[in-house]
């Protein structure tokens, strides 16, 4: 049987904990928001696309959503006018969302407390070289993504 040594099962282990404990703390500061840690990420990324927004596919990948999990997502953020959806004028095969007025407003309104909590739940426990070794590691994960 394949075992992990002390060192490896801790350095796992306290990566899952870590994460599962961001997410869910990061995610309950949006929720005071009627948002989460996805629509988020959804709102940042056509925030960085600029007015042009962007395809739903290159969104799904850049997102790590199935197409109809982005869909779906999409849909919810929809209805609460933060973004927007047209065909993309190139084929008019595709779609292309976009952030709406409101969503900006939106990601205004919070964006500043959001990376407050991540200062507050991660950043602040490292010190500026760990920070740095990690910034360099994560990139080592990024060709095992489907």
């Amino acid at each position: 049987m394949l075992t992990l040594t002390p060192t490896e099962k801790l350095a796992w282990r306290g990566f899952l904990h870590a994460h599962d404990t961001l997410w869910k703390g990061l995610d309950a500061e949006l929720a005071r928001d009627d948002l989460n840690l996805p629509a988020y990420e959804l709102l940042t990324t056509l925030q960085e696309a600029g007015l042009s927004g962007m395809r739903m596919t290159e969104l799904a990948r850049r997102l790590r959503f199935s197409g109809g999990g982005l869909t779906r997502l999409a849909d919810k953020v929809q209805r609460l006018g933060l973004i927007g959806r047209r065909r993309c004028p190139e084929d008019g095969r595709g779609w292309e969302v976009y952030l709406t007025s409101i969503g900006e407003e939106k990601l205004r309104r919070i964006h500043a407390k959001h990376l407050r909590e991540v200062r507050r739940r991660f950043l602040d426990k490292l010190t500026p070289q760990e920070t740095e070794l990690l910034a360099g590691l994560w990139t080592r994960f990024e060709e095992d993504t489907p």
